[in-house]
């Protein structure tokens, strides 16, 4: 059977908030076609082998269901890679512990609206549930940007935040051939430095209003206040790489890049 989509499922020490996503992947119709690559990143808080006794729960859903667990934590960008080589499916759509698909056709409209894009990389909304209130992102400036000015959202994206993560964003086979995949000399950024790379290359992002995920927050490596001393060593390598190939960057741009660098 053609795989036409591969949904990957990645975890890492948070198998306890998976079964609202589970049971979200379990309510996705027109998934006979489409595989489920469940990939654990070496957790430590609990017997992976669980992983396993969902092969046939999710199998009744979808095409195939893979196992994936690493034998050493490899860190997100290269996790991701690996997955990206392994999944079968031209379209691959990702979803992680806690996430959920907001109705039973989110899947299938995310492929048949990547399909119709005629692009090789789709990007929506995600739905951040911090359970008093919620937040679409991102807003009308992502896509009119992604549509009609690229390189103003590419500058803007470099001085200020990345718009265009990774949960909300589905990728094709495609896009690898042509671009190659993600940059292992990072380790846990594995969205920003890749978008802003593609725009910097002139890649066209198609961009759907369908809401991808309701995305729970609290739960990541940077949360609110709080970010990651290894997504902070990212981002300082991602301003010195900017500095050396500043494709695309305005002048303005690139004057933020090197005061930041002098700040640290």
């Amino acid at each position: 059977m053609d795989i036409r989509a591969s949904v990957l499922f990645v975890l890492y020490n948070n198998f306890d908030e998976a079964e609202s996503t589970l049971a979200s992947l379990e309510e996705q119709r027109d998934c006979s076609d489409v595989e489920l690559i469940i990939s654990d990143d070496c957790s430590k808080e609990y017997d992976t082998s669980v992983l396993y006794e969902l092969k046939d729960r999710m199998g009744r859903n979808f095409a195939d269901v893979r196992i994936n667990v690493n034998e050493e934590n490899m860190g997100s960008v290269a996790h991701f890679n690996r997955l990206f080589k392994m999944a079968r499916g031209e379209y691959i759509i990702f979803c992680s512990p806690g996430d959920r698909f907001p109705t039973a056709s989110t899947i299938s409209g995310i492929i048949s609206d990547f399909k119709n894009s005629g692009e090789l990389i789709l990007t929506g909304r995600r739905c951040d549930d911090y359970g008093d209130h919620k937040k679409i992102r991102p807003g009308i400036f992502t896509r009119m940007g992604l549509k009609f000015c690229p390189g103003i959202l590419l500058n803007y994206m470099v001085q200020k935040r990345n718009l265009i993560s990774s949960c909300c964003t589905a990728y094709s086979k495609g896009l690898f051939e042509k671009y190659g995949y993600l940059d292992e000399d990072y380790r846990l950024l594995d969205d920003f430095p890749f978008i802003v790379s593609l725009l910097q290359r002139g890649c066209r992002i198609a961009f759907t209003k369908e809401i991808f995920l309701l995305h729970e927050m609290g739960g990541g490596v940077s949360t609110g206040d709080h970010i990651h001393p290894i997504i902070l060593k990212d981002l300082e390598l991602m301003q010195d790489k900017l500095l050396k190939d500043p494709t695309g960057l305005s002048k303005a741009t690139i004057k933020h890049l090197k005061e930041a660098v002098s700040q640290r």
